[in-house]
């Protein structure tokens, strides 16, 4: 006769156990993403629900499961938390790249403003093909608050280009906290933004950890979008947060050994043939170049001129 089943004992397919004082740091980090996925959208007849954009609400909630996912990966080194987001990420977006067939109506208003669509990769041609048809149906990154290589135009790169990659850092930086103020007086309106800027609560993030001065958080209320015409008032905004994260000295950080070890600030030694040393006033000089760079790729990451600029510069 077989043993009958305990009433009380927990299938494995069971979401949460009863108690919450019995759930696991990934039944908290499920239900922030559960809490996420069933946020209400805006509601009329609920206006004071509607107070932050929507997505500044569910992202962050969601946000929380991935991170568990990271800490169980990279830290913990966890098989099946790595098995399990692989095919997470895999359902997701072959569902995402049909609702972009079936709806691209829907998704063009997002991708827009996008520089990165999530999408599947291979080593097959038809993957490239299907990739490019998928970007050019959506117009991705037509009005994307970076330069992009849309129509064979040459874009920037940040894994060739020390400055560049920083300079798209402090860009981010600027950005979030610029739009962060924006949502605080309601301007924004929900409108999408670019991925690389993750929504957060408005007012969650507070500037002046990242360096900004209350005169320069000021700045941000005006500040407009990156361009070619104003990326002089970015980087006023990003130097402050440049400073605050690679340090004073910031010429001895790792990511400018070049400018120490090649010979644009060495000189020959008198007497010595052959051998060179540092010019007297090379420190100084591999400071200011730095942030010349930086200065200068602000300008290479900002979105190609509108007409409406060319014609700005040109009444100059």
């Amino acid at each position: 006769m077989k043993k009958p089943k305990s009433k009380n004992k927990t299938a494995p397919w069971h979401t949460f156990p009863q108690n919450i004082k019995e759930w696991t740091d990934e039944d908290h980090a499920l239900g922030w993403l559960v809490r996420g996925l069933r946020f209400s959208p805006r509601s009329s007849s609920q206006p004071h629900l509607n107070v932050f954009p929507f997505p500044a609400f569910y992202v962050p909630s969601m946000e929380r499961f991935f991170k568990w996912f990271g800490v169980e990966i990279s830290e913990k080194e966890n098989q099946d938390a790595a098995n399990r987001l692989y095919y997470l990420a895999l359902l997701s977006v072959r569902n995402l790249l049909a609702a972009c067939e079936a709806r691209p109506d829907l998704y063009r208003p997002i991708a827009k403003h996008q520089l990165y669509w999530p999408s599947m990769t291979g080593w097959g041609a038809d993957v490239e093909k299907t990739n490019k048809e998928l970007m050019d149906s959506l117009n991705l990154g037509e009005t994307a608050p970076l330069n992009t290589a849309r129509h064979g135009r040459k874009s920037f790169s940040i894994l060739e280009n020390t400055a560049t990659g920083i300079a798209c850092k402090l860009w981010g930086a600027v950005e979030f906290y610029r739009r962060d103020a924006l949502d605080e007086m309601e301007v924004l309106g929900g409108d999408p933004v670019c991925s690389l800027i993750m929504p957060c609560w408005p007012g969650f993030g507070d500037a002046r950890k990242l360096g900004l001065s209350d005169e320069q958080i000021k700045k941000l209320w005006t500040l407009q979008p990156l361009t070619r015409l104003n990326f002089l008032e970015w980087w006023n905004l990003g130097e402050p947060i440049f400073i605050q994260l690679y340090g004073k000295d910031f010429e001895n950080h790792k990511d400018f050994s070049g400018y120490w070890n090649g010979d644009a600030y060495k000189e020959y030694v008198p007497g010595k043939p052959g051998q060179k040393c540092l010019v007297q006033n090379a420190r100084a000089l591999i400071r200011r170049d730095i942030k010349k760079q930086i200065k200068q790729a602000f300008r290479s990451i900002a979105p190609k001129s509108s007409r409406g600029e060319k014609q700005a510069r040109g009444s100059k």
